[in-house]
């Protein structure tokens, strides 16, 4: 038996460095068994003949109807090809010195063949540091000098025992920053998809009995069914309460009946209460009553990245004055109708850290008709000689954006710069970086990192790492305390004072 997978093995090596059509796979497979059918025949052969020849540490499949990997079908992939996880027993001590030797070299011969991407997400150690938070800041992200909202909310040994956060593709990176806040482990799950095209999730933590917290962007209709199969995975794993958080939630502008169109926001609700979910964070959501589109059972947190926004923007003027009674005249511009309650928060807290009189403006859309696409912007307020910070949701063309910076431009304003929460950027409108980066009206534009984006952007687009919010919000709710109460201005106002 014994010499039998020897001879597999050998068989094996040989067709592959003969550079054969085999799989590498299939490579793996065939190894495998020789190998694990020779461990077992050595370990077992002393004790019963009859045993010998039934290999016990054999891989096993998920059943019988599923075809072996290497054949017709390929493994799930994500961008690249996943790793194919076989468990070797390692060799014991009553075997031969000679068998075990032979076997190793086998084995780590084999080791060539096997795929090294994994697309895991697992946390790896920051130094967490609440005075020096620049390690938030990779790939050119920043925040604020100060945490005004964020009180360091690391979550208690016997909490951690009973807490799991995952992260999904479209927000790994947010995931990892807001696990290492909470001084938590990212814990661990794969998403990635079949040869057929569908999508695979496999979680590799148990969470049996605990508190779950998904982060994931629902940016396409991908990473919507990466969020809605995790959820469901959770939930027949027997996870106790699990919260989606979604930094951006897709399909949000599609959240009334217009002729014969769904209302997509409400049809996203109830897939996500349908799979199991327990309880829903959002920022910034396109239309506060998207959370009507739950039902009772469900609550939904909204949070508005806006304040911390605001903090920046007060910082960096601050800076560029050096003198706090030097501070511009500021004028916060609502980019349309429909953002005027967003640019009311944004001046309250900028006029709370500053102290000074913040003006108030906004850009109406004049439309002649509905569904018109190009419109002629019209201001309303004075801007002549102000610093403008303009306030919208999303870009996602950036034309808007582009046409409201250039009417306050040519409206007087001294500067003018822009707050979007979330930069929606893409494959279909790959110009809209460049767009703002070459609108020499616009000092700067800020966007949140809710949405992750692919390779650099350009200098005038900075993003704001809203990880420290999201961070203090679920230590919150693992404690039961309000999470509305993180944007409380009476605290802003204590720690100036302290501060003073």
């Amino acid at each position: 038996m014994f010499q039998r997978s020897r001879t597999i093995l050998s068989q094996t090596l040989q067709l592959v460095s003969q550079d054969t059509k085999l799989t590498a796979p299939a490579v793996v497979l065939a190894g495998v068994t020789a190998a694990t059918v020779a461990l077992d025949y050595t370990q077992n052969r002393r004790t019963s003949t009859a045993q010998a020849d039934v290999p016990a540490s054999l891989p096993v499949f998920a059943s019988s109807s599923d075809p072996l990997i290497g054949a017709a079908e390929k493994p799930w992939t994500s961008e690249s090809e996943l790793s194919v996880s076989v468990r070797i027993v390692s060799p014991q001590a009553n075997k031969s010195q000679a068998e075990t030797q032979e076997l190793s070299k086998s084995l780590h011969a084999m080791d060539h063949f096997m795929p090294n991407n994994s697309s895991k997400t697992m946390a790896t150690s920051v130094d967490v540091s609440e005075k020096d938070p620049t390690w938030l800041h990779r790939d050119g992200q920043v925040t604020t000098k100060k945490m005004y909202f964020f009180k360091k909310p690391l979550v208690k040994s016997a909490m951690q025992k009973r807490t799991s956060i995952f992260a999904g593709p479209s927000s790994e990176q947010l995931g990892l920053d807001v696990a290492q806040l909470l001084g938590l482990p990212l814990n661990s799950m794969t998403v990635g998809k079949y040869a057929d095209g569908e999508t695979a999730v496999k979680v590799n933590d148990t969470v049996r009995g605990k508190e779950v917290f998904v982060i994931n962007s629902t940016t396409s209709t991908d990473h919507l069914m990466d969020l809605l199969l995790t959820i469901s995975t959770l939930r027949r794993a027997s996870a106790k309460n699990i919260t989606a958080i979604i930094p951006y939630y897709g399909y949000s502008r599609q959240d009334r009946k217009v002729a014969r169109e769904p209302i997509a926001a409400a049809d996203v609700a109830r897939m996500l209460e349908t799979v199991g979910v327990d309880k829903v964070m959002c920022l910034d959501l396109h239309n506060d009553s998207l959370r009507g589109f739950f039902s009772p059972d469900v609550p939904v947190e909204h949070l508005l990245p806006g304040p911390v926004a605001a903090a920046y923007f007060h910082e960096e003027l601050e800076d560029a004055s050096k003198d706090q009674k030097k501070f511009p005249d500021v004028t916060v511009v609502a980019a349309h109708e429909g953002h005027v309650y967003r640019a009311k928060e944004f001046r309250k807290v900028l006029q709370k850290l500053s102290g000074k009189d913040i003006g108030l403006a906004f850009i109406s859309k004049v439309r002649q008709y509905p569904g018109q696409k190009d419109y002629q912007p019209y201001l309303v307020g004075d801007v002549s000689g102000q610093t403008c910070i303009v306030i919208d949701d999303i870009i996602n063309t950036g034309e808007t954006m582009k046409l409201c910076i250039e009417q306050l431009k040519e409206s007087g304003a001294s500067k003018v710069y822009a707050w979007a929460t979330h930069g929606v950027f893409g494959d279909h409108n790959r110009d809209a970086p460049t767009k703002l980066q070459e609108c020499d009206a616009l000092e700067y534009v800020l966007i949140s990192n809710t949405v992750a984006t692919k390779g650099v952007l350009p200098a005038k687009i900075k993003k704001l790492n809203v990880a420290p919010l999201v961070s203090e919000a679920i230590a919150r709710s693992l404690y039961n305390q309000s999470i509305t109460g993180i944007l409380n201005l009476d605290s802003i106002g204590e720690k100036i004072k302290e501060e003073k």
